[in-house]
């Protein structure tokens, strides 16, 4: 499924948490008004429910390690992905993905919500508004990769049959390369966080201050990779401004990353055959 054999698989991306964090983006805004409708409105009650499982249990966190921790163990967990493919299943007619991110276009602009701010903090604000900044962006390149991978969710829907599925074995794989692992697990956080900042705002969770600025700057962090790995993805024009070309992936590169890579797997494999010696000694 990717556009490159140096991305990694890309099943994981529909049902990989940040559309649900793209998509509440939007449903939220609704929810003052008089234009929400019956499937948003449903759509805003699993994801709380979604967010008072996981995301409740993130800010649960003692320290800046055991959130990264707890983070990594969200998104480990096949269960977490079963969960929002089955919600995705009973909000969304099949088919209609790409035409629902289509319409849902984010206002440009570093605009951060003030029920955000007060949730999170007034230190977190500088975060947050980098996270907004770049949500139209990511939005955008998601709509883009969807339409050039029409069937990309029935084989999302495949992969979650399998029971041995690891959704993080491609942080393994010597056929990814590191900066598209990197960015395909900052894909996956971004939105256990907003399921984490959803807690907060829908469940009157308490959490530390240290712990909303961490939370603030992580999901500002992860928008950042995650643009990178969807204008890759999608090929789409991103501006310096949002995406530094020092920061962005080419898939040109990660393929010569990766074929380097393989080549010294071979010639280990080769040397070691060559010389008759046991590769790994045996304990004694």
């Amino acid at each position: 499924m990717s556009t490159s054999a140096a991305l990694p698989p890309v099943f994981s991306l529909p049902t990989g948490s940040g559309l649900l964090s793209l998509l509440l983006e939007k449903v939220f805004s609704l929810v003052a008004g008089d234009r929400i409708s019956a499937q948003d409105r449903a759509l805003i009650e699993h994801v709380r429910e979604l967010s008072g499982t996981f995301g409740a249990y993130v800010l649960e966190a003692q320290d800046r390690d055991d959130l990264i921790v707890r983070l990594d163990q969200v998104v480990g967990d096949p269960q977490f992905y079963l969960a929002q493919m089955l919600l995705m299943q009973e909000v969304e007619a099949p088919g209609t993905l790409s035409r629902r991110v289509d319409g849902l276009a984010l206002e440009s602009g570093d605009v951060v919500p003030q029920s955000m701010v007060n949730a999170m903090g007034a230190s977190s604000k500088p975060y947050l508004r980098d996270l907004y900044r770049r949500l139209p962006e990511i939005m955008r390149c998601f709509g883009l990769f969807l339409r050039q991978t029409p069937h990309v969710t029935e084989t999302a829907a495949a992969v979650l049959q399998n029971e041995d599925w690891d959704p993080l074995a491609f942080l393994s794989a010597p056929d990814v390369s590191v900066p598209a692992a990197e960015a395909l697990l900052a894909w996956m956080r971004l939105g256990v966080l907003q399921l984490a900042s959803i807690a907060l705002l829908s469940h009157q969770v308490v959490a530390e201050p240290w712990l909303k600025i961490a939370i603030a700057e992580l999901l500002a962090t992860s928008s950042k990779r995650s643009l990178a790995l969807l204008a890759a993805l999608s090929k789409a024009e991103v501006s310096v401004d949002l995406l530094p070309a020092d920061e962005r992936l080419s898939p040109a590169a990660l393929d010569r990353q990766v074929e380097a890579v393989q080549a010294a797997y071979a010639r280990f494999n080769m040397a070691a055959e060559q010389s008759g010696e046991p590769v790994f000694p045996s304990a004694s």
